[in-house]
């Protein structure tokens, strides 16, 4: 059987590639925060700010807030690996949308 020839394979450019990657990670990372277990002291999961004292592996401070950025922005970099132009204003906004929201004592 031959395949239909209306039908064309549609491969991703390579930055449509990394950016539906590092938008995956950042989903599986928020949704971690969310789970006992791989959250750490997860009874004192707070809201938002830096009073709280779960860990995320035991190492790395979350909330509430921190997890459902962490799954927006993954989200946001999923449906922008659809286009090869959107996934590069991704790949190219994440440092700097990072640092802006980079918490300073």
């Amino acid at each position: 059987m031959t395949a239909p020839a209306n039908r064309t394979s549609a491969r991703r450019s390579p930055v449509q590639t990394a950016a539906l990657l590092y938008g995956a990670v950042f989903v599986l990372v928020g949704l971690a925060g969310c789970i006992p277990g791989i959250t750490t002291n997860y009874d004192t999961l707070q809201f938002a700010g830096h009073h709280s004292e779960a860990l995320l592996m035991g190492l790395f401070q979350v909330s509430i807030l921190h997890n459902v950025v962490h799954l927006l922005y993954g989200a946001a970099g999923i449906a922008m690996a659809r286009s090869a132009p959107a996934a590069r204003k991704y790949l190219l906004r994440s440092p700097s949308s990072l640092t802006t929201s980079w918490p300073s004592d």
